[in-house]
């Protein structure tokens, strides 16, 4: 249980309507609409202040609660803080059948690192601190310019990594990752369907029809692979530090190219040009200064999912949490679905590319557990 206020009005769905109530209703029953209600004077005044009152509370609900979300494909909205504070409290009994007593990790006043919208404008390249030819001539060379630079700046498992994507085989190395839980690479786990990648080399990713539909280019899989990999951590750190020359800048140019051509696996989507969005969850961050007039931009690619509780358990055992909710109007506003070349396709993710600008909308909302959990929901617009 717990309470939540929001200080803007908001809606995720089609059907939500504006809670604001500055405009009049609609009539709630016509002359034309049901004749036989309309002319039974005692009838027509029950169902009138039964209509009347039920929209009154679906106003009032709305005007408590900044965002409405519908939980699954097809259901109806209901109060985003209503879906939050259930995962909350699932999580707690969770936390106490485990450690005897619930407990959270402290705030450590850590705040998110975002650039200026100046920053996205000038695109990828200027960032990575190499110069824009060098970055093109290391593309025009491929995959040997990948080899090169993580024989020069990987670690020991960012070469296994890489050594796996090349020449692997699919789902046939038995190291058991720790980042991912534990889990192997191309396995399938909890009951889903394998999809035919196992025992399957490179090649296999790259003649996939969705790799194909974007136009990919060996390079592009292999540097996208290798961002699912435990190599995603040598990839982002200095993306997000800012300490000089990325070590990557070849691989990084290869993965934002690749995500933004996947874009086109969604524009024969039957939503392509429908309003979806997408989660993203932290814990123990708060948003830089200045955030919520100016946006801000990711400098390393942004992980999400069309999936509430995903993005919730990512913020999970956290005392002050972060939500992003990212609305989107078409296929071009969208990250990519990795999730057919990944290696460890149980994570359905949507990849936005490195320099997104995340624009707010102004729609916010704080919701607070009774145990002091605090979630701070913000929504926003990424601009590609």
């Amino acid at each position: 249980g717990g309470d939540s206020g929001g200080d803007s009005g908001g809606d995720s769905g089609g059907d939500n309507g504006d809670s604001r109530g500055e405009s009049p209703p609609s009539p709630l029953l016509r002359r034309d609409a049901d004749p036989r209600i309309y002319n039974d004077g005692v009838t027509f005044s029950e169902t009138l202040r039964a209509m009347q009152a039920a929209q009154q509370e679906v106003l009032q609900r709305r005007k408590r609660h900044a965002f409405m979300v519908a939980p699954r494909p097809g259901a109806s909205a209901v109060p985003l803080a209503d879906l939050v504070l259930a995962f909350a409290s699932a999580e707690l009994e969770r936390l106490k059948s485990r450690d005897g007593a619930p407990g959270f990790a402290k705030f450590a006043d850590a705040r998110l690192v975002t650039g200026r919208p100046l920053e996205a404008a000038l695109g990828i390249n200027r960032y990575l601190g190499v110069g824009d030819k060098s970055i093109w001539l290391g593309m025009g060379r491929g995959l040997d310019a990948i080899r090169d630079e993580f024989a020069a700046s990987g670690t020991e498992d960012d070469l296994v990594c890489l050594e796996y994507v090349l020449e692997g085989t699919a789902g046939c190395h038995p190291r058991e990752w720790q980042h991912s839980g534990g889990k192997q690479m191309d396995a399938f786990y909890e009951g889903r369907e394998e999809d035919g990648r196992r025992g399957r080399p490179l090649s296999y990713f790259v003649e996939h029809p969705q790799a194909r539909e974007a136009a990919l280019l060996p390079e592009h899989v292999v540097a996208l692979r290798l961002y699912t990999t435990a190599a995603f951590k040598s990839i982002n750190d200095p993306l997000r530090n800012r300490s000089g020359a990325h070590p990557f800048p070849v691989t990084v140019a290869f993965i934002n190219d690749g995500i933004k051509r996947l874009r086109a696996v969604g524009a024969g989507a039957a939503d392509a040009s429908e309003r979806r969005d997408f989660w993203r969850g932290l814990r123990n961050v708060a948003l830089p200064d200045g955030f919520h007039q100016t946006g801000g931009t990711e400098y390393a690619p942004l992980s999400t999912s069309s999936d509430l509780e995903v993005a919730l358990h990512y913020s999970d055992a956290a005392q002050e949490r972060l939500l992003f909710k990212l609305t989107t109007a078409s296929f071009l506003e969208r990250g990519a679905s990795l999730q057919f070349l990944s290696a460890f396709p149980g994570e359905v993710e949507y990849l936005y590319p490195p320099l997104t600008f995340l624009d707010p909308t102004g729609k916010v909302e704080t919701i607070t557990t009774t145990c002091g959990v605090k979630f701070s929901v913000i929504e926003v617009q990424p601009r590609i």
